[in-house]
């Protein structure tokens, strides 16, 4: 690519975008290389989306968001953008290995991406697609020596920003944003004017599938599904795990309420 970049094998495809493994020739540092699917190449609000990742990478400069190191226009005309690889594991794969974390777990992974989601709602981005596939992790050790773990979000490719033009919002309105085992009861009514309690929701759902190893919401198909997650009030984790305490229990109800005024207002708060 452009005598800078030697693109190698496919290593995620998702709705919209297809991620190559690749290697920037000047140092030989192993990169990712993000696309659009040649189907989507030419959307101008799917290319608005791509840059606006490598947007997000650049302004919220968290480390736990993947950096973008570089971007581009590719011979047909569509957008690519160069991140750091990382070397982890996604949560859902964890999850499908063990069928459900300890308490202490959940909170430490809960903890990380609040603070990276903070940082992102700061700056007027709403991820509005957290969940397992794009929480990362990482055992790490400190200068000191000490073991920890690192975190990293992905995939701010669907998220709301403040930077979007009205029209663009307009043609969300109807829409809806993100997965929807993991919407808020607002992206699954198709409400594109979402703030960080879409995701303390989305990640409440996370939480939740840690602690009892299953989803609150579950439909025959999308259309019950989300209709129940508009309608319906979640179960209480206490219920479903003996390792929950009542006080946890508090917290994970707010975080999954219906109601917007009753949810848990920042991912700080949570």
């Amino acid at each position: 690519l452009e005598g800078r970049y030697r693109v190698g094998h496919i290593v995620g495809v998702g709705g919209t975008g297809v991620v190559f493994a690749a290697t920037r020739l000047r140092d030989g540092h192993e990169v990712v290389l993000k696309v659009l699917r040649p189907h989507f190449a030419y959307n101008p609000d799917l290319v608005r989306r791509i840059r606006r990742e490598a947007e997000v990478s650049r302004a919220v400069a968290h480390p736990g968001i993947v950096p973008v190191l570089d971007e581009g226009t590719l011979p047909d005309g569509s957008p690519y953008i160069v991140m750091e690889r990382i070397r982890g594991e996604a949560l859902h794969q964890i999850l499908r290995r063990v069928g459900t974390l300890g308490v202490a777990e959940t909170l430490t992974i809960a903890r990380r991406v609040c603070d990276i989601l903070h940082r992102a709602h700061a700056l007027g981005y709403v991820h509005r697609d957290v969940k397992p596939e794009h929480i990362i992790l990482a055992p790490h050790r400190s200068p000191s020596g000490a073991e920890g773990l690192r975190v990293w979000l992905l995939d701010f490719g669907v998220c709301a920003a403040d930077t979007a033009p009205l029209e663009e919002r307009e043609r969300e309105r109807g829409r809806v944003f993100g997965t929807p085992r993991y919407c808020s009861p607002e992206q699954a009514s198709g409400d594109p004017d979402v703030d960080a309690r879409a995701d303390v929701f989305g990640l409440g759902i996370v939480v939740f599938e840690c602690l009892t190893g299953r989803m609150p919401f579950r439909g025959t198909n999308v259309t019950s599904l989300l209709r129940k997650i508009i309608r319906e009030d979640a179960p209480r984790v206490g219920l479903l795990s003996a390792r929950v305490d009542p006080a946890l229990d508090h917290v994970v109800g707010r975080m999954l309420s219906r109601r917007r005024d009753e949810r848990i207002a920042t991912a700080r708060g949570v």
